[in-house]
């Protein structure tokens, strides 16, 4: 239940709440006495939490080791949550406390969390942190929240958004690497309720397997459900690569059967529940855990697959050659192919094959839901060899079909090949996002993504001019210091590619970065200085006012101690100038960089060496990312860039780097 329904047992529950809430583990108020000084000041936070109509809950809560003092926000409704983001930046933001807009990670171990989460009923929680000196003004700012929310007129907290629209907003928040933006359309289709469990989770094992967190993935409690029924095979493939990078990877790569067998049996018993089906989609890591399972049961017809078909054992013989072998040395070719049953993928006579089929079917108002389920795309001949018969085809699109083609986008920048960009494909689409007013933060992230695909192929000055001019148009319903970070990867994009237009690159420049420089105060120290460096390399003529030590924001970057940091992501530039960068604004910091596709040697000592790992996982494979988290240091800090560019790497690496000792790390 949440904490808004008026059930006839909210008040005893709030009892209960508050019972626990204040009790060992919080020393704020241990007398719980109303006349007390403390109880005195708690009163108008406990009767917003009495009330339980729409104002945010707010109480306070005192670390017993670090006597630091920490501001709990909890959300009527998880479908809250955003709007109470945004209250908290305008109201708190980065002036008071440290705020990254996104909620805290709870424990189940620690009472006074589980405490929240129980009476709160779902875990879109906010934890905001200030300083002694900064408490006040924190907490000042927090009641004032209040105080707004509580006599404004009535209003809905959300404006309700089509399942569909969320559904794409997903796809291309996962694609383009805006991983909070990501979780948190993921958390509103779950609030919508139009969704199946079953639905629901596949999203969930789809989005770990993006971020490598494989362990998370195979702990789901649904996990079991899905494997039963049968799944798309982009989460059948998922299930199983996690199973193959937590267990299987050590052993079959030192030759170990024996080792690898037995684990598999320990681990693996969701596994037989995914060997029916086609192996023809799936991945290396996939087909191994497939062949492995196939050999200690048995299985003649999954055997019989991959003996018959050589470019399957092909793919596994990096990750397991002893097993490839042994399969090889077994000559059962013709009984098996006798015993074989036709196993084929499920794709319809009508379903698209390519990607000219696939916007030809979208005119045509046919169902090809099944292309996004099966994520069919992956196999197809890249989008830029039929580009201009796609861009084409998408300028004459109307509304209605342009909206259509939306939830296409987020497996259009995932297909995208670097040395082959679909640059003219990628211009209507981004059209398409510009006309029609997607700037919600999953779109903001392929708003950049389509934006560098489109200069990846050097556009001549006519066409990069209009390019620039259209996202000008466009940048003051968008960009502000609420969305930093973006509007940084945008500039930081426009300033490292190539320029046949001076005066175009300064025109948008300069309606980004002017938002910025007017509030600076709401920006962190490195974010600043990063603003500064952008506007003199692209010469815009703003002021950028460095902020005074903030003992709010805690430590910066030049006085964080010397640590080794990996950053990883498949974009080269991207890695070169945050580390120019860091070498300036964290100089102690050993910085090293991986654009490894797949785990290597090296990779795996720099991930074992490594005090923090940054990751920007658009620009990024799946294999490595499950790699990195595998191989790393349990006390290692893992922290996933929201976004693929370089304003997000480094303020991932900012917030990995400052991130107090008391903090979890960062491998959830």
């Amino acid at each position: 239940m949440n904490v808004g329904t008026a059930a006839d047992d909210y008040p005893a529950r709030v009892d209960r709440f508050v019972g626990v809430f204040f009790g060992p583990g919080n020393p704020v108020w241990p007398d719980r006495d109303p006349n007390s000084s403390m109880g005195r000041r708690l009163t108008p936070y406990l009767q917003v939490l009495r009330a339980g109509d729409e104002v945010p809950i707010v109480l306070p809560r005192k670390n017993q080791q670090t006597r630091q003092s920490l501001a709990y926000v909890i959300p009527r409704d998880r479908r809250h949550a955003a709007a109470v983001a945004d209250l908290l930046q305008a109201f708190v933001g980065p002036s008071h406390a440290r705020f990254n807009g996104l909620p805290a990670k709870l424990s189940e171990d620690d009472p006074i969390d589980r405490a929240v989460l129980d009476f709160a009923g779902h875990s879109s929680i906010f934890v905001l942190a200030s300083p002694r000196a900064f408490e006040k003004r924190m907490w000042d700012s927090l009641r004032l929240m209040q105080q707004a929310v509580a006599v404004r007129p009535h209003r809905a907290w959300h404006a309700p958004i089509p399942v569909g629209r969320l559904l794409a907003q997903f796809d291309l928040a996962l694609a383009s690497g805006a991983n909070a933006a990501s979780g948190a359309v993921l958390d509103q289709l779950a609030g919508t309720g139009a969704l199946s469990a079953a639905n629901l989770c596949h999203l969930r094992i789809k989005r770990l397997a993006r971020l490598g967190r494989n362990s998370e993935l195979l702990r789901l409690p649904d996990l079991v459900d899905v494997a039963l029924t049968q799944p798309p095979t982009p989460v059948r493939d998922a299930i199983l690569s996690a199973v193959f990078s937590t267990s299987l990877a050590e052993p079959l790569a030192a030759g170990d059967l024996r080792l690898a067998r037995t684990r598999l049996i320990e681990v693996g018993a969701i596994v037989p529940a995914l060997m029916d089906g086609s192996l023809a989609d799936l991945s290396p890591q996939a087909l191994t855990v497939l062949a492995l399972a196939s050999w200690i049961v048995d299985t003649v017809p999954l055997t019989g697959l991959f003996r018959q078909e050589p470019q399957f054992l092909a793919a596994m013989e990096g990750l397991a050659p002893d097993l490839v072998a042994h399969f090889r040395a077994t000559d059962q070719e013709k009984e098996l192919q006798r015993q074989l049953p036709a196993i084929a993928p499920r794709v319809s006579a009508t379903t698209p094959t390519s990607w000219p089929q696939l916007i030809k079917a979208i005119a045509a108002e046919q169902d090809v839901g099944t292309v996004l389920e099966e994520e069919a795309w992956r196999n197809w001949t890249p989008a830029a060899e039929a580009d201009r018969e796609l861009a084409t085809a998408l300028e004459q699109f109307d509304d209605e079909a342009a909206n259509r083609a939306w939830p296409f986008v987020g497996a259009f920048v995932d297909s995208d090949r670097y040395l082959h960009p679909a640059a003219n494909a990628a211009r209507e689409f981004l059209t398409n996002a510009l006309t029609h007013g997607r700037f919600s933060p999953g779109d903001l992230a392929g708003i950049v993504a389509l934006t560098e695909i489109t200069l990846r192929a050097s556009p001549d000055a006519s066409k990069y001019a209009q390019l620039l001019d259209d996202l000008a148009a466009e940048a003051s319903r968008w960009a502000g210091p609420d969305r930093a970070t973006t509007v940084l990867d945008l500039a930081d994009l426009v300033a490292r590619t190539p320029c046949p237009d001076a005066e175009a690159r300064l025109r948008l420049a300069y309606l980004l970065l002017r938002p910025l420089a007017d509030h600076p105060t709401r920006l962190d120290a490195d974010q600043v200085a990063f603003a500064a460096r952008l506007s003199a390399e692209l010469e815009v003529p703003l002021s950028w006012h460095q902020q005074p030590p903030n003992a709010a924001a805690g430590l910066g970057l030049a006085e964080v101690p010397a640590q080794e940091l990996l950053l990883y992501s498949l974009d080269e530039n991207v890695l070169d100038r945050v580390r120019t960068e860091l070498a300036i604004q964290a100089p102690q910091a050993r910085v090293t960089t991986s654009h490894d596709h797949v785990g290597s040697r090296q990779l795996k000592q720099w991930v074992r060496r490594a005090d923090v790992i940054v990751m920007a996982t658009r620009c990024a494979t799946h294999a490595a990312t499950g790699f990195i988290r595998a191989n790393c240091r349990p006390e290692t800090i893992v922290q996933e860039a929201d976004g693929s560019g370089s304003a997000s790497l480094l303020r991932a690496a900012t917030i990995a780097m400052t991130r107090r000792p008391t903090e979890s790390p960062g491998r959830r």
